[in-house]
């Protein structure tokens, strides 16, 4: 019996042992998620925070008057959902009128909690549940729910719903449950390094329930105007052709003391000409402007304007890139070497040096320059027509017939060159480009094509070849433009790039959590992607803002500006 007694009770201390040693190994989990996350803003590197001119607003009288920014292309929907949605209506309508989950602290580059209370994520990462808060509403006054939020990811999931670049964000969420009223449960298929964010809805918001259901998808895809959220700004009207206005919210659900807007009225007009927009806010029609690289640098040359307007030029995670696309269903473009050859007849630095005017850097991948993803070492393709030619003819590309043209199988190798027509540095890079192919017996034809026609075309691969650039994001995944799946159903893989060995890499990075390893996988794609060319990668460049000289407050924090922070003070306040 005592026999007995020893064994039950060794057993009894080993399985006691057995439980405290799983509950310690899920709480280290549960720490090694949140460390994970907290660990974000190291892999970033930005300039720091700097206050332009601060203040503290001093009074309820300081609130007041409109901010006007110029904008040069007029968005072609206000729907943020619906078909390709492009960065300048994201600027009108992000954060103004619609709001995620959770969104990101400009300073820290941490989530933070807005319409969600908290979250919880499971010790494996799979599940997040989010608790709402119970004083969020819409504009309209309707509190927000769990409706609101399945509403949400079942339109943007809906293959008649035109929102295929949104969707592939969401391929990794198995399912969205309603746990009450204020509470939903996401489920994910496997470990995602971005799973919180996207879960989070920081690229779209929350969409209304009561607004926006619909029973036919196309009536929901026809809805172009009329935005409502519950941001702190409300949709005015939108005079097409002209402007888009929107006037702050008074009933918004934040704390007034530290969160409402200052200024009253947001407008932005549409100035397509840069010249034009450098006119309206030096004469005082407009208050901000996005600057062409090249007039960022003539306007800080004059030492008045500099001392009047605050003119600001910084880095952030966010910072766009700009290459050209080389659609792969071409017969020369889907050859590596003719791709890499592409990108050897181009002098990148000509470009940098005489169009941009020293403004940007040359880049050699996709990743934000100042990023740990980003890979130093690797150098940019050097600019040689020589090397070039060898190329195309080894490819089989020669003039076979003296036009001047290299051909192959009876197809001249002649292609078009498309940009936005609203975007004079295009304009100005498709005629570099024009010269240096004649030079290499390549016919490239400049195709000026209205914005909002072009990213129609573009996923659904309507184009020969195109310059344009992607913004960038805060933790960056690349499986959206390069993965071979992002080829069909209006994806973001736009060129067509088909690599078996990019798309394990792709979908391994998404699966890793450690931020070293993903770090080391991410450089092992910037490589490769560098090897390829899907892109020729052309540059990167600074943030421009040039802002009228009003305004107090204007901080320039490491993801850029807020302008919920602005306020003009009374005695200089211009619209009444």
């Amino acid at each position: 019996m005592n026999g007995r007694s020893a064994s039950k009770g060794i057993f009894v201390l080993i399985l006691l042992i057995v439980i405290l040693f799983l509950q310690l190994l899920s709480k280290l989990q549960v720490n090694y998620f949140n460390q994970r996350l907290d660990s974000i803003e190291k892999t970033i590197f930005n300039t720091p925070p700097e206050r332009i001119r601060a203040k503290t607003i001093e009074s309820i009288e300081d609130e007041g008057d409109w901010l006007i920014w110029a904008l040069p292309v007029e968005p072609k929907t206000l729907n943020l959902i619906s078909v390709n949605v492009d960065i300048y209506a994201r600027w009108m309508m992000f954060e103004n009128v619609f709001e995620p989950l959770m969104a990101y602290d400009y300073d820290e580059i941490k989530l933070k909690p807005m319409l969600a209370e908290s979250y919880e994520m499971s010790p494996n990462g799979l599940e997040i549940i989010f608790k709402l808060r119970d004083d969020v509403y819409f504009s309209d006054g309707v509190p927000i729910t769990a409706d609101d939020v399945l509403f949400t990811y079942n339109t943007i999931i809906n293959p008649l719903i035109d929102a295929a670049d949104l969707a592939q964000l969401f391929i990794e969420v198995k399912s969205l449950e309603k746990i009450d009223a204020k509470t939903v449960r996401f489920k994910f298929h496997r470990p995602y390094f971005k799973a919180l964010e996207i879960a989070s809805f920081t690229h779209i918001g929350i969409f209304p329930k009561h607004i926006y259901d619909f029973k036919d998808a196309q009536d929901f895809n026809r809805r172009i105007s009329n935005p409502v959220g519950s941001g702190p700004y409300v949709f005015e009207r939108w005079d097409v052709g002209e402007k888009v206005s929107f006037r702050r919210n008074e009933n918004y659900w934040r704390d007034p003391s530290a969160s409402h807007p200052k200024i009253e009225r947001v407008i932005y007009k549409f100035i397509i000409n840069d010249k034009a927009r450098i006119q309206a806010i030096r004469s005082g029609d407009v208050d901000m402007i996005i600057p062409a690289p090249e007039q960022y640098v003539d306007v800080i040359k004059d030492e008045n304007f500099v001392k009047d307007f605050k003119c600001l030029a910084y880095w952030s995670p966010g910072t766009p890139f700009y290459y050209i696309g080389w659609n792969q269903d071409m017969p020369f473009f889907a050859d590596r070497n003719v791709r890499l050859a592409m990108t050897q007849m181009i002098d990148r630095k000509a470009i940098l040096q005489h169009i941009l005017k020293g403004s940007g850097k040359e880049i050699t991948g996709p990743y934000y320059l100042y990023s740990k993803e980003n890979d130093p070492n690797i150098e940019p393709w050097p600019y040689d027509p020589a090397a070039a030619m060898k190329m195309l003819d080894d490819a089989g590309w020669k003039d076979t017939n003296g036009d001047g043209i290299r051909d192959k199988n009876g197809i001249p190798f002649r292609f078009k060159f498309s940009y936005s027509a609203d975007y004079v540095l295009y304009q100005n890079i498709a005629n570099i480009i024009k010269d240096s192919a004649a030079k290499i017996g390549v016919e490239l034809t400049p195709e000026p094509v209205e914005w909002s026609v072009l990213i129609t075309r573009l996923p659904d691969h309507k184009f020969e070849s195109v310059i344009i650039g992607w913004g960038g994001d805060i933790i960056q995944d690349n499986y959206q433009l390069f993965h071979s799946s992002q080829t069909v159903n209006r994806g973001s893989n736009y060129v067509n790039f088909k690599n078996a060995e990019a798309d394990k890499l792709m979908e391994e990075i998404r699966r890793t959590i450690d931020d070293e390893k993903r770090i080391e996988l991410s450089r092992k794609l910037h490589g490769m992607l560098h090897y390829e060319q899907p892109y020729t990668f052309l540059f990167t460049r600074p943030t421009y803002r040039i802002i009228a000289p009003r305004f107090e407050n204007v901080i320039v924090h490491k993801l850029g500006l807020k302008e919920e922070e602005w306020f003009v003070p009374k005695d200089k306040q211009k619209y009444k």
